[in-house]
């Protein structure tokens, strides 16, 4: 811990730092020179002129004793009650007859010495110049009929902002924005107003010094009041006391710095804090453990729950140094507004990126045969991606918004660059897309098969090896030129490349295997057996891998197989119309799925 600090405690009368609390004002316990000069004794304080007499009545101040004097005779002030005592003084509520209202008399205790006597007069001259509407209003400032000086004050009919930030149900919190789940949007109003007050202050050239939840007084009606200026100070003066509030405090006011507009704005942002936080920004053992985080002022680390651009503003409005605050309490009141101005937006955007976080969860294990997973995934990105553009078109500034609107543009491009490529595939493999083209070369093909069929059955003999060879010959030749007369679409998709494929190669195996026959005997029979086979084979493989009709085509090569077995005299004819009813069958199946 640093001595220093220890000893500016002790300077101003607090050396016992373990009996301080974190949230108590420190108030030096003498008075300076400048201060002793201008205020006389206790119980005769003049500055340049004398006080007046105020005509206060205490009888129902406190209990009798008796030392208590004597009731003032027609008092003008009739002390009914005790509002709140502290170190050095007691606030009372008084009846004004003259007036017919209640207002609040602030007088120093009876045992109070010069440096109570003379801060209350600080205090009351302070506090009556800065007449602004979120400054309690003096009324008068004066000496009772023992000669202690007295403040009267506006009675404010409410609450310290204290019990509204422990208590979301108060009944104080009734007219302002929010509801009991989520205080922050009326917690800010008053922090606006009080942001005001300090502003107007500074422009009279005081600084608060001790902005904090219980020096904020919140009307019934809406009105919010900085309270006590006891420990206000001039703007631009060297800090000589050691005054405020440890758990608040600016490192300046520590160490004994200049104080200025920035030191409120400080304790602006240590107020927020709280707010956000429900702990002070300095914590401690001890005042002097806070005193001295106060000197370091490290930013804080915010969880989920505080809003990230409010979380930055208040570690910029506490920042260790000065020149890197806000420059005063406007600015940091005009920071607020913005956020309250696009704070719906950005709740939009928070429950945007939550849709978005479950949606990149949700594309990693997609399964795209689940039509459940596919809608969910669809709806999220419809949510999410309507709640970026609301919450970007409200506030083009949020630039979380916008790199969680590039995530989910990103995902949604790469679906649908997905999905085409999935229509193309499935365009490519569409067996009616060139079903007509496919029929009418198969047509032509069945046409040549029954000619030249027709041809060895006028013959009336076998046909020789050499004649079996061209059979195929032909019917390959007519292959190649209905692949180049219909090229465009018997190349131009996937699935169509594949049948052409298929066929050239089913018939260059008839041509192969009827070219061994010239130099291997082998019967017509033979032939005609082993290429019905074949092709029965390869038309069923392809009906297994591709379309399910062309099964038909493989089961009339197979008939064919079984009758050329069977019936070896009729093998020419069996075969030749057998294959052209298989590639008719096959026509026929193709113009269908057009």
């Amino acid at each position: 811990m640093d001595a220093s600090i220890e000893e500016r405690l002790a300077e101003v009368g607090y050396a016992d730092t373990a009996a301080v609390p974190l949230g108590a004002t420190l108030r030096p316990l003498g008075v300076e020179a400048s201060i002793a000069e201008t205020l006389a004794a206790p119980r005769a304080a003049t500055t340049q002129r004398s006080l007046p007499r105020l005509s206060v009545d205490l009888r129902g101040s406190i209990a009798a004793r008796a030392s208590q004097p004597p009731p003032v005779s027609g008092a003008d002030l009739e002390v009914t009650g005790v509002i709140g005592e502290g170190g050095m003084g007691r606030v009372f509520v008084a009846r004004q007859h003259s007036l017919s209202r209640e207002v609040a008399v602030k007088t120093a205790k009876d045992d109070g010495d010069a440096a109570a006597c003379a801060a209350l007069l600080v205090e009351g001259a302070t506090t009556g110049m800065l007449e602004h509407p979120a400054i309690v209003p003096v009324h008068a400032l004066g000496l009772d009929a023992e000669g202690r000086p007295a403040m009267v004050m506006k009675r404010v009919e409410g609450v310290a902002w204290t019990e509204l930030a422990a208590d979301p149900e108060h009944p104080g919190w009734e007219g302002w924005q929010g509801d009991a789940g989520d205080r922050l949007p009326g917690h800010l109003q008053i922090f606006v107003q009080v942001c005001n007050a300090v502003h107007f202050a500074h422009s009279r050239g005081v600084v608060h010094r001790d902005i904090k939840l219980e020096n904020v007084l919140i009307g019934r009606y809406g009105d919010v009041y900085l309270a006590d200026w006891g420990v206000a100070g001039r703007v631009g003066d060297t800090e000589a006391r050691l005054c405020g509030t440890p758990g608040y405090m600016a490192p300046e006011m520590v160490g004994g710095g200049p104080i200025d507009a920035r030191t409120d704005v400080y304790l602006l942002g240590a107020t927020l804090h709280e707010i956000l936080t429900g702990q002070m920004r300095h914590a401690g053992a001890h005042a002097a453990a806070a005193l001295f985080a106060a000197t370091q002022s490290e930013p804080a680390s915010y969880g989920s729950g505080v809003p990230e651009e409010l979380g930055a503003l208040v570690n910029r409005a506490c920042h260790r140094e000065p020149a890197e605050r806000p420059r005063d309490a406007e600015a940091l009141r005009d920071a607020i507004l913005r956020y309250v101005a696009h704070r719906e937006s950005a709740a939009l955007a928070r429950d945007a990126a939550a849709r978005l976080s479950q949606l990149e969860r949700l594309v990693i294990e997609e399964d795209s045969s689940d039509e459940r997973v596919r809608a969910r995934i669809d709806r999220l990105i419809a949510e999410a991606s309507f709640g970026f553009e609301r919450a970007l078109a409200d506030w083009e500034g949020d630039v979380a918004a916008r790199d969680a609107k590039r995530r989910l543009d990103a995902i949604v491009t790469e679906r649908a660059e997905r999905a085409a490529a999935l229509e193309r595939e499935a365009y490519e493999r569409d067996p009616a897309v060139g079903a007509r083209s496919r029929a009418l070369g198969l047509g032509v093909l069945a046409m040549i098969g029954m000619g030249v069929s027709t041809y060895a059955l006028v013959q009336g003999r076998q046909p020789t090896q050499l004649e079996v060879v061209v059979y195929p010959m032909v019917l390959y030749a007519g292959t190649v030129i209905g692949t180049i007369w219909l090229r465009k679409t018997a190349l131009g998709k996937s699935l169509n490349r594949q049948f052409t494929f298929l066929l050239h190669m089913l018939i260059l195996m008839l041509l192969v295997e009827r070219l061994t026959g010239l130099f291997v005997e082998t019967s017509v029979p033979e032939h005609f057996a082993r290429d019905s086979f074949a092709m029965a084979t390869g038309f069923a493989v392809a009906a297994i891998a591709y379309v399910r009709w062309v099964a038909w085509v493989a089961l009339s090569f197979f008939v064919t197989y079984l009758l050329v077995v069977f019936l070896p005299e009729h093998a020419l004819v069996t075969f030749g119309f057998g294959t052209a009813g298989a590639c008719l069958f096959a026509a026929v199946f193709q113009w269908l799925d057009r």
